[in-house]
């Protein structure tokens, strides 16, 4: 007598399911919640999808849901009880600080970005000729810095863009670093360790003093000799900060490891995704976009749009994917600084983002409809601005720095970021009554 009637073949390969629901009460360090039992916007987790790497991790999400599903394939590994990946944390630092002006904060920007531009030629002056760094005025320097973006990050993200190809090395610095702790801001990250993403990208580059001025900027396409050169500056890098007192591990790591690549592709090391911490990839992300955002002696400034292409297409091979895709909501499709052509054919120059509305910024017009210089005209596209048609302003598309003779690094372009003119853009306040 047959047990079964119809007996199922065997199947070759065995179905192993990767996502299971799994109760808070459950959760261990190194699981991955990759779904959660309500919407993730009624969270403030971070990221829609993260490893549990602290006891705090598992705490945070006990605190908001009862249950959760983990995908085992994504599971972090340990090695001698150490977490080989630092991603994302899913809760964040909240900071309910008031917003400055940009008329009253552009000033005190400028004269940090001015000192700062100080202190890191200095650096790369004493990394060059081998003598130690001012660790101390690094650390002034980012808190400075630091302090001006939360005050109104809009003033010292405009400054960022005013890089002279001349002076591109310590003005990339200078840039990375801001950016960074921008970001890290926007992730939500505790103030020490904005401030070492802060450090990691004002010393990222200093290894490139080692390299010979004449390859490094070349003008022209570099020879595979001579890009193998180039290819020692994160060793270099290395080699000046790790004896260097006051400079956190985080940073030193992140000049030697942000051209490594997630697949394993990058140099000097050639390391793999579990062996870059989350200072590196940070670093890394920002590091391309304003380098191809800038004008190098080898290439112009291209568009933001194409920075944001190649991070795309470069994520979970060479960019951490969650982490672009942050990085890009954050500076928002018209960042600070950039130029920009409006439904009338004018060119604008964007000054200020807006908190939710990221395509309407507000913007100062450089030039006119046949791209001709006129005369400056604040607009501010959160508000109800029209034309000449009664058509409300919109922003067509991107430029790239130097699009019609408009250049950041220009002094009168530079002239523009006045606090008088850009008062003229601040909401009227109501009078203050006894």
């Amino acid at each position: 007598m047959k047990l079964f009637k119809n007996r199922r073949k065997r199947l070759d390969t065995l179905q192993v399911p990767t996502r299971r629901r799994l109760h808070v009460s459950h959760l261990e360090i190194g699981m991955y919640v990759c779904e959660l039992d309500r919407p993730w916007r009624q969270t403030d987790f971070l990221f829609q999808g993260f490893p549990l790497l602290k006891i705090e991790h598992i705490h945070a999400v006990r605190e908001r849901c009862d249950y959760v599903f983990v995908d085992d394939t994504r599971k972090v590994r340990l090695d001698q009880g150490e977490l080989l990946v630092p991603s994302a944390a899913p809760g964040r630092v909240q900071r309910n600080l008031p917003r400055i002006p940009l008329s009253l904060e552009v000033e005190e920007a400028r004269r940090a970005y001015r000192a700062g531009s100080l202190v890191i030629d200095q650096v790369l002056l004493d990394v060059q000729q081998g003598r130690p760094i001012d660790t101390r005025s690094c650390q002034v320097l980012v808190k400075r810095n630091l302090e001006s973006l939360l005050r109104n990050e809009s003033a010292m993200l405009w400054l960022t863009r005013l890089k002279a190809q001349d002076r591109y090395t310590g003005l990339h610095c200078l840039s990375v670093s801001i950016l960074a702790m921008g970001f890290g801001v926007h992730l939500g990250l505790s103030d020490e360790k904005v401030e070492t993403l802060g450090i990691a990208g004002l010393l990222h580059d200093v290894g490139k003093m080692k390299i010979d001025p004449r390859i490094l900027n070349k003008p022209g396409k570099l020879t595979p000799e001579e890009f193998e050169q180039i290819k020692l500056h994160p060793a270099f890098g290395f080699q000046a900060l790790q004896n260097q007192p006051g400079i956190p591990p985080a940073a030193v790591q992140a000049a030697h490891a942000h051209h490594e690549r997630l697949d394993s592709r990058g140099y000097p090391l050639g390391l793999d995704r579990y062996q870059i911490p989350f200072t590196t990839r940070i670093i890394t992300i920002v590091d391309a976009f304003d380098a191809i955002t800038s004008h190098r002696s080898y290439d112009d400034a291209r568009p933001i749009q194409v920075a944001y292409d190649v991070l795309r297409s470069g994520g979970d091979k060479q960019f951490d994917e969650a982490l672009v895709h942050e990085f890009i909501r954050w500076l928002g499709v018209f960042p600070v600084g950039t130029l920009v052509e409006l439904h009338t054919g004018e060119v604008a120059l964007v000054l200020e983002k807006h908190e939710k509305l990221h395509l309407r910024p507000k913007v100062v017009v450089l030039r006119d409809a046949h791209k001709q210089p006129c005369e400056a005209r604040y607009l501010d596209l959160a508000q109800l601005t029209v034309d000449a048609e009664g058509v409300a302003y919109r922003i067509s598309t991107g430029l790239p720095d130097g699009s019609h003779g408009l250049y950041m690094a220009d002094p009168e372009l530079q002239s523009i970021l006045h606090p008088e003119l850009l008062a003229t853009l601040e909401p009227e306040r109501e009078p203050a009554f006894d």
